[in-house]
C-alpha cells in the first residue's frame, strides 16, 4: 500500500477545508432545491395554481443531474477527515471516497452529455406541426408518457453504466488496491493510469468536447448559418439570424449549460494532464481547479432556477398565455407534446 500523504502544514489543511466548504455550499444548494421541489410535490394540492410535476424528459434529466452533483459534493465533503487527521491513509473510508469521486465524475459527465444532446434535439431537430393541425388529446398524453418512460430508461442506463464501470474495475483489481491515497485525497491509484484516462477523465473530456461541438452548432443555428428540416441539416452562406426575443430569448439561455461544464472541467483537466505527465502542479493550483469543479453543483442549481424556471413550482399558465410560456424546453403544451420547434411560435 502507498504510504500516507502528509498534510502536516497549516496551508495544506486550509486548502482542503476550502474544498470541504465549497462542497458543503453545493450540497446545501442542491438539497434546498430538491427539498423545495419535494415539498411542493407532496404538500401543494394537485390542481392548485402553484405546483410542480414531472411533465417530460427535461425534468427527469435535470433531477438526475442534481443527484449526481450531490454525490460529487459528498466526495468533496469527505476531505474533512484528511484535514483533521493531517494525513491521507488507506482503508475503508479511503476506498469509499475513491469510489464516490470516481462514480460522480462518470455520472456527472454522462448526465451532462444527455442533457446537452437533448437540448440540441429540442432546439434544432423538432418536428413543426402546421397551424391547422388538430391534435388529439389522448394521442398527446400517450406521446408524453412514452417520452417520459424513454427518459427514465436513459437515466437507468446512466446509473447502470456508472455501476458497471466502478464494479468492473473493483472486481478486476480489488477495492483496496484500485482506490487509495493519491496525494491530498483518495481516488484511483497512480499505477492505474490507463483506467484513470479511459474510465474517468476520458469520459469527462469526451463530454466537454461534445459540449463544445453542440455549443457551436446551437450558436450557428441561432445565427442562421445552420437550419434544420426534420433530421436534415442545411447550411447557408447568407444567414438570416433568428430574432432573439420572447420565449426564444429564454431558450437561448440553454447555451450557458454546456459552457459551464466546459469551464469547470477544463481547468481541472489541464492540471491533471500536467500531473499525469509528471510535471509539478503547485498545491494552490490544485485547490483552485478543484474548487471550481466542486462548485458545479451550485452553478447547476443557479442555472436550473434561472434558465429553466418552469421546472420549479410555478403558476399554471392560462389558456390565453400558454403559447407565451417557456421553461427552456417546454414552450407551448401543444407544440411540446408533438415535439415542436421553438420557431413555431413565430419568432
Amino acid at each position: 500500500m502507498s504510504p500516507p500523504a502528509s498534510l502536516s502544514t497549516f496551508g495544506t489543511r486550509v486548502g482542503l477545508l476550502l474544498l470541504v466548504e465549497t462542497s458543503a455550499v453545493s450540497a446545501c444548494a442542491i438539497i434546498c432545491l430538491l427539498s423545495y421541489i419535494a415539498y411542493s410535490t407532496v404538500s401543494i394540492l394537485r390542481g392548485s395554481s402553484r405546483r410542480w410535476s414531472i411533465g417530460g424528459p427535461a425534468e427527469v434529466y435535470f433531477l438526475n443531474q442534481l443527484v449526481w452533483d450531490l454525490v460529487q459534493a459528498a466526495g468533496g465533503l469527505m476531505n474533512v477527515r484528511w484535514a483533521i487527521d493531517a494525513s491521507v491513509r488507506s482503508g475503508v473510508f479511503c476506498s469509499v471516497q475513491g469510489a464516490v469521486k470516481h462514480a460522480s465524475d462518470v455520472g456527472c459527465a454522462l448526465s451532462t452529455l444527455v442533457i446537452s444532446l437533448y437540448t440540441l434535439r429540442t432546439l434544432c431537430f423538432m418536428k413543426v406541426p402546421h397551424d391547422d393541425d388538430q391534435l388529439d388529446k389522448g394521442k398527446i398524453e400517450k406521446t408524453r408518457r412514452k417520452r417520459l418512460h424513454r427518459s427514465l430508461v436513459v437515466v437507468v442506463c446512466i446509473w447502470a453504466s456508472v455501476a458497471l464501470i466502478v464494479t468492473a474495475n473493483v472486481a478486476a483489481n480489488g477495492v483496496g488496491h484500485f482506490y487509495g491515497p493519491t496525494g491530498y485525497w483518495c481516488w484511483i491509484r497512480s499505477e492505474y493510469s490507463i483506467q484513470r484516462t479511459a474510465c474517468d477523465f476520458g469520459l469527462m473530456w469526451m463530454t466537454a468536447a461534445a459540449n463544445i461541438v453542440i455549443y457551436a452548432i446551437l450558436f450557428l443555428h441561432f445565427r442562421g448559418y445552420i437550419t434544420t428540416s426534420g433530421s436534415r441539416i442545411h447550411t447557408s452562406l447568407k444567414p438570416k439570424p433568428v430574432n432573439i426575443h420572447g420565449p426564444l430569448k429564454q431558450a437561448f439561455g440553454l447555451l450557458f449549460y454546456p459552457l459551464v461544464y466546459i469551464l469547470t472541467v477544463l481547468p481541472l483537466s489541464i492540471a491533471r494532464y500536467n500531473a499525469f505527465a509528471h510535471h509539478r502542479v503547485p498545491f494552490a493550483v490544485t485547490i483552485f481547479v478543484d474548487t471550481i469543479y466542486l462548485s458545479s453543483g451550485l452553478l447547476n442549481v443557479i442555472l436550473f432556477s434561472t434558465t429553466r424556471p418552469f421546472l420549479l413550482p410555478h403558476d399554471l399558465p392560462t389558456s390565453d398565455t400558454t403559447s407565451e410560456t417557456c421553461d427552456g424546453i417546454r414552450l407551448d403544451e401543444r407544440f411540446v407534446e408533438e415535439n415542436a420547434s421553438i420557431h413555431s411560435l413565430g419568432v
